[in-house]
């Protein structure tokens, strides 16, 4: 996954007009990376195809290397993982099925490129195994931009369930409650639009490793995200909701957590 310098910025309180200098200076390390062993082929998009729907449908197979996001945000296992999708190399999203679709709001018509980066439970890329494709953007008609939203106050997310202290097993549906903030899927990867943005669900730490993407379970732009207990040990863990922008920076200091005991 991509190396993100706002992130570097917000995570160090560093405020700069050119965020890209302010991650060199800073000495941001290279992205994650690790070698997996998957076999990516795409299937869809194929080369240089004209799409005129407003969204891509896409499909790869994967061969050595089972697709489980169940274990996503936890320790890595050899040969489980999942895989994402970048669209002009900016993240869209993380991906456990060999379906997906890639929404085109807010994206200019014309040529672009999709990629495909097999990764393991901590979201280290497997640069190696990247598969790529071009396809030309050519809507019939298309969806029209993202407006700019601009509230009252400032944007907040509260745990709604698991409360704090409960005990969960086998899984559970975390639930957030925000306000001041637009939810959206669509604009995942895209230009930052005020207002808008999704969450992060983390287990214990929103900090470890790119910033926070290691422990990353998943992420969310509806008010629940279902949480799988199979890579997490039993016992006393923090989880997590984090606001985040379009390009999956943090919004800063937007944030909750709730202590529960896993059996």
């Amino acid at each position: 996954m991509r190396w993100n310098p706002r992130r570097v910025a917000i995570a160090t309180g560093v405020v700069a007009s050119t965020l890209t200098v302010v991650a060199v200076a800073l000495g941001a390390p290279p992205m994650m990376t690790v070698h997996t062993g998957a076999k990516l082929r795409i299937l869809n998009p194929t080369p240089n195809n004209v799409v005129t729907a407003n969204s891509v449908p896409t499909a790869v197979s994967i061969s050595n290397f089972k697709l489980n996001c169940e274990y996503a945000g936890t320790a890595n296992r050899k040969g489980i993982g999942h895989y994402h999708v970048e669209l002009d190399h900016s993240l869209i999203n993380m991906f456990c099925s060999p379906k997906g679709h890639v929404s085109m709001l807010d994206v200019a018509p014309g040529k672009h490129t999709l990629s495909f980066i097999p990764a393991a439970n901590d979201h280290a890329d497997d640069m190696g195994a990247t598969k790529k494709v071009s396809f030309v953007y050519k809507p019939a008609h298309a969806l029209p931009a993202a407006k700019p939203l601009h509230f009252a106050g400032k944007p907040t997310v509260e745990i709604v369930s698991p409360k704090n202290g409960a005990t969960v097993h086998g899984g559970f549906d975390f639930v957030v409650a925000t306000k001041n903030f637009k939810l959206s899927c669509d604009l995942y990867g895209k230009a930052n639009v005020a207002g808008y943005g999704h969450w992060h669900a983390n287990v214990d730490s929103s900090t470890m490793g790119m910033m926070g993407m290691a422990t990353m379970l998943g992420m969310s732009c509806g008010k629940s995200f279902h949480v799988s207990l199979a890579g997490i040990k039993p016992g006393a863990h923090r989880f997590i909701a984090i606001l985040e922008d379009n390009t999956h920076a943090p919004t800063i200091g937007v944030q909750a957590s709730v202590n529960v005991t896993v059996k």
